[in-house]
Parts: C-alpha cells; structure tokens; sequence
C-alpha cells in the first residue's frame, strides 16, 4: 500500500496456511529476507509475535503459528492486513479473490501474476522508496548518488520474474526451510 507505482502479486495459497506461513509466502512474494518485525490485522484483532526483548506471552487465539487462514478470510472479498518492518511500516493489502478446491498435483503456494520488484529491505518505508525510485530516474537528482550507491546494483522497479518467485515458493516447502 502507499506505493506508486503499486507493487501487486496474486497468489494462490491453502485455506489450512497459518499467518506465520503466510509471512514466509509474502516475504518471498517481495524480495524480503525476514529482518523485521511483522504483524497481520483483521478488523480490530492484531497478530503478532511477542517482542523478543519482552517476556509476553500470546494469548489463546493470537499465535500467527496457530491461527489459520480459513478462520479470518471467509468469504471472497475479506480482508487481511500485513505489516512488515514497523521502522519502514510496510502495509500489504491482502484481498481474498476468490476460494475453491486445490487441484491435484499443483504445490501450493503457487504466484499467478505480479507487477514490479517489491521495495528494497530498510529503503525507508513508502517515502524512502519513492526518493529511491527518483534517483534510479534522475542520479543527477540531489542526494541520488549516495542512494544508488545503498541500493543493489542489481535490483531494477520493474523488474519482476514470475518463474523465479514461484521456485522459491516451492523451497519454501522444504523441510529445511519450515519455521
């Protein structure tokens, strides 16, 4: 939310999915690598892990590894939030499409389509991308270079490869890289 131009995956996933899961599918969805604190939101209830630094303990109902999809999107057009690095505050709009059975022999979670690289990790939230979108066009722009040079050399804002994101989907099944 609150980039321009928008960045936007569609993606199938299991109604079974835990919010934690969840986090995994998104944070390959965008390029992420998982710094960061993160949260998911529906309605007025919150989702999220204790604080590290804090001795909390969740509340029955409110562990992202317990609390699946299914219990939060029911019906299509629901909405869940997402909230990525609360530095940066990265919020994901997550729109239930449409529901129906899975198809045999397809792995889940599996990406239809998608628009644009996700936003670098520690850019500076929605306004620190956007300057660092303003320095890819303009490097002659005041303060350009010393973004350009933070940013990866490799990474390209419109760059999205569906058949990359969707291999690393599938690792994500691998019993190694489960949470």
């Amino acid at each position: 939310m609150d980039c321009k131009p928008s960045v936007w995956r569609e993606v199938e996933v299991t109604s079974s999915m835990t919010l934690a899961r969840l986090h995994d599918v998104l944070q390959v969805l965008m390029g992420w690598d998982d710094y960061h604190l993160w949260a998911f939101e529906a309605g007025k209830k919150r989702f999220e892990l204790p604080d590290p630094e804090v001795k909390t303990q969740l509340a029955a109902g409110d562990d992202p590894h317990q609390v699946i999809l299914s219990a939060l999107l029911v019906r299509k057009g629901a909405k869940l939030l997402y909230n990525y690095d609360f530095g940066d505050d990265w919020w994901l709009d997550i729109r239930l499409l449409a529901l129906g059975k899975p198809e045999p022999k397809v792995r889940y979670s599996r990406c239809l389509a998608g628009a644009r690289a996700g936003p670098p990790e520690d850019c500076g939230g929605p306004f620190g991308f956007e300057e660092l979108l303003a320095a890819r066009k303009n490097p002659k722009r005041r303060g350009a270079k010393e973004l350009l040079e933070w940013a990866d050399s490799d990474w390209n804002p419109e760059a999205f490869d569906l058949a990359v994101v969707n291999k690393s989907l599938a690792a994500l099944h691998s019993p190694r890289q489960l949470h």
